[in-house]
Formats: C-alpha cells, structure tokens, sequence
C-alpha cells in the first residue's frame, strides 16, 4: 500500500476518535463557565495533560526538531523554560493563580490591579492568539503537504475545519480530555522515532560521537551561535513568559482545587522530561541519518517519510497532528473567551449567560478564520512566530501575574507602567534586530520587573479590599 494512503488513513482514524469523545463529553456543558473553564472541575490528571499538550505545539515538534538538527545540543536550551515555567507553578504560582477565583487573565489582572488594565491586555492577548493560531496552521500545512497533494489553501479549510469541531462544541472539558489523550500519543510517537534513530545510530554516544565529528560545538553546552546569553534569552521566553501567556494560566484557572492546580504541574514537567529527550535525540540523530536539510521546518517530515516504515511514521504523524490540534483548540478556546468574557461582557454587561455562550462560540469561527488568513502572511520558521507572540504577551503581562501574587505591595499604577515599559522594550528589542542573538524576552522581562517595583515604591500602595483578597494570611497574621 501506498505510505501516503497510511499516513491519511491513520491520522483520519485518530481525528475522528478524538471528535467522537469530545462529543461524548461535551454533553455535560450546560453554561458559559462550563465551556471556559470546564466548571473548575479539572482533575490532576487532564490537567497536567491539557497543560503539556498545549506547550507542545506545531512549533515542539515540527520546528524544535529542526532546530536541533540545525544547531545540535546547544539548541536544547530552547525548551528549558517549560520546565522552569512547570517547577515555579508546581512551588508557588499554580495554587495561589487558582485560590484567586478568575477565570480569566484579563479578570486576573482587573480583581489584582484595576479595570482600566483589562481591556488593553484583553486586545493585546487577543492579537496575539491569533499568531499562535497561525503557527499551529503553519505547522499543519507542512505536516499534510508531506503525504498529501493539496495546495494551500486546501489545507487552511481543512484544519480550520478540525480546529472549530474541536472546541466549538465542548469547551474546555472536551479540550482537556482530548488533549490528555493527545499527550500520550506525542510522547508514545517521539519514542518509538528516537529508539528506531538510535537502533540504526548504534547507541547514544555512538551518536555524540558522530555528531562531534562533524562539528565539535554541537555537542557542547553552549556554541558560537548559542552562548550562555542566547541560552539564557530562551529560558526566559518559555520559563517567565509563559506567566503572561493566558492560554497557560487558563488551566490553572480550570483546576478542580488549588492544590491540584500546584500538583498536576509536577507531572506536567515529567510529560515535558518524556517528551523533549526524545526529541532531541531525534533531531540531533537526524542530521547523520539524513544530512543536508536546509530548511527548519522540513526537518520533521523528511525524516518521518525517509527514516521510519509507512506504520511508524503514520504514529509520529497522528502525534505531530495531535500537537497541533490540542494546541490550536486550546488558542481558540482561549481567544473566544477572552473576546466574550473580558471585551463583549464588559461592553455589554447584561448579557445573558446564553447569549454569552452562543457569542463564544460564533467569535470561535472569526477567530479562526483570522488565524487562518494570517498564515499567508508569515515566512518565519514556526517556532519563532510562537516566541514573538509569547514574548509580546510575557513583556506586558508576565511580571504582573506573578508578581501580584507573591508581592503585596504591587499596585496599579505600577502595573501600567510594567506593562507600557516591558512591551515597548520587546518591540524596540526586536526593530534593533535582538542585538547579539539576545531574544527580546530578557531584557523586556527585566525592564518590567525594574518598573513594576519602582513605581509600586514610590506611589499609593494598592487599596485595603485587594490586599485582603490576594493575601488573606497576611492581613489575619496582623
């Protein structure tokens, strides 16, 4: 049988299974707060599997392959940030996020610092979301183009298609479900291509040993094009950013309790630790198995179809799809409930609670078609349209959610000074081309922080009722 007729088939069965159980369960969603965060009702387990699947995007998979192909051990520090992101939430953030009963970031941010910071960070998010859409479109042109003969277009109707069945019908119940099953079929996928690569390698430090010969500095820590401050850059565009990324905070938001919010991270960073050895292994494997590959994004299909029999690529397929679908749905979800809830509700705030519902689901379809529309406009390797997106978010809203929780002191006018001072400083970092391979998350995520307590010093402290509700101890320890 044709390989080609294997790969369809197979990620056609995978997507019409995980349609069918999100219909099964999207049956229990009988309100808006159902549909955005799952009633609060999640458990350890999708929540650490929504929480994983939805870091590991188009961007993990198809272009974090490449890029190790490309720039060997040192590449790996672009993804040590999930982990940081994991172990922070796991210690201190994921519980005291879930205790102050938002649903939302941009409620975060209003019930913390004030309503006039909401709207700002509810267009900016919204904008935002919208390029992540787009990546994860990116990555499934260049996933079907692999096995299918559909131009581009063809393919944007396709996945804009799966995309709204997944999350217009259940919310965040649904996307949590599917998304855990999804996680076990990315880690199953990368493992069973990694094991195959070292097979045919003939062992881990037959492989180092290899790709040392072909150049020294891809199996050090740190490489001309990777020194420690490019390291450094990267573990703060995914490890602090993060915090300001909604559709990361919206699952803590989801959890059935805070501490459940706190534990399912510590097994979220042991899904990230099952996940990216066995990518690296891959990419970094691939470029003595299949040497050559120019381009980044290419990496992961011309490995799959050359490397792996039509069976096993069919699985690593059905993965990378299941990347990209729990990733997108878990974007539209996001955006959705960030237009209804924290923009058309606040414009018009006597809706109803259906009428809320159905807005959600109608601005589903928009969003999607603009995630769609925008991939035509995009020439950037996937994964660094997701870190602009991420950093631009981060710089505005990253210090102010962790900060706010752990700082009693943080007011509001300090908030809006953090969030004007670290987006500018990422837009001018990024006009000065990121000066030194530097990516644009440092230095915007340290200008915030530097104002944020600044300014909070030198001005009002914030009022008594809000101190009160975000640090209840303190206030009876007096």
């Amino acid at each position: 049988m044709n390989p080609n007729v294997i790969y369809l088939t197979v990620v056609i069965l995978f997507m019409v299974a995980l349609l069918v159980i999100g219909m099964l369960i999207s049956r229990g969603v009988k309100n808006q707060k159902d549909w955005m965060v799952a009633g609060k009702s999640l458990g350890m387990l999708p929540m650490a599997g929504t929480y994983f699947a939805t870091i590991v995007s188009a961007a993990s998979i198809v272009s974090y392959m490449g890029y190790y192909y490309l720039k060997g051990w040192p590449g790996v520090w672009n993804c040590a940030g999930t982990f940081l992101t994991s172990f922070l939430a796991c210690l201190w953030f994921a519980k005291r996020l879930r205790k102050a009963g938002c649903d939302t970031l941009p409620e975060y941010i209003a019930s913390r610092y004030g309503k006039q910071l909401a709207m700002p960070a509810s267009v900016l998010i919204l904008v935002c979301t919208i390029a992540l859409l787009a990546a994860q479109v990116t990555g499934g042109i260049v996933v079907l183009q692999s096995f299918v003969d559909w131009n581009n277009v063809t393919c944007c109707i396709v996945l804009l298609v799966v995309f709204l069945a997944f999350t217009a019908m259940g919310g965040m119940k649904a996307v949590a479900w599917t998304d855990t099953i999804c996680s076990f079929v990315i880690i199953i996928g990368v493992w069973v291509m990694a094991v195959e690569f070292l097979g045919e390698i003939g062992g881990f430090t037959a492989m180092n040993e290899q790709v040392a010969a072909i150049n020294p500095g891809f199996v050090e820590a740190f490489s001309v094009e990777i020194p420690p401050l490019t390291a450094l850059s990267w573990v703060v565009t995914w490890g602090i950013c993060n915090f300001g990324a909604p559709q990361f905070i919206a699952r803590f938001f989801s959890a059935e309790s805070p501490e459940i919010a706190s534990r399912s991270q510590g097994l979220t960073g042991i899904g990230l630790l099952l996940f990216y050895i066995p990518l690296s292994i891959i990419g970094i494997g691939g470029m003595l198995l299949v040497p050559g590959i120019e381009n980044q994004d290419q990496v992961f299909t011309t490995l799959v179809t050359t490397k792996l029999s039509p069976i096993m690529g069919a699985v690593l397929f059905a993965a990378v799809v299941a990347a990209i679908i729990s990733t997108a749905d878990s974007l539209l979800l996001l955006a959705a409930s960030t237009f209804s809830n924290d923009i058309y509700a606040k414009i018009k705030p006597n809706v109803s609670d259906t009428q809320l519902l159905k807005v959600s689901r109608i601005a589903t379809v928009i969003i999607g078609i603009g995630g769609v529309s925008l991939t035509f406009f995009l020439n950037e390797a996937i994964q660094f349209i997701q870190a602009r997106a991420v950093t631009l978010m981060g710089a505005a809203m990253a210090i102010l959610t962790m900060v706010g929780v752990v700082w009693k002191g943080a007011n509001r006018t300090g908030a809006a000074a953090s969030m004007i001072a670290g987006f500018i400083t990422a837009c001018i970092w990024y006009a000065l081309g990121q000066p030194g391979g530097v990516m644009a998350a440092l230095p915007a995520v340290i200008v915030a922080f530097v104002v944020l307590i600044v300014v909070s010093k030198v001005t009002a402290p914030p009022p008594a009722e809000v101190v009160e509700k975000f640090f209840p101890e303190e206030v009876k320890g007096k």
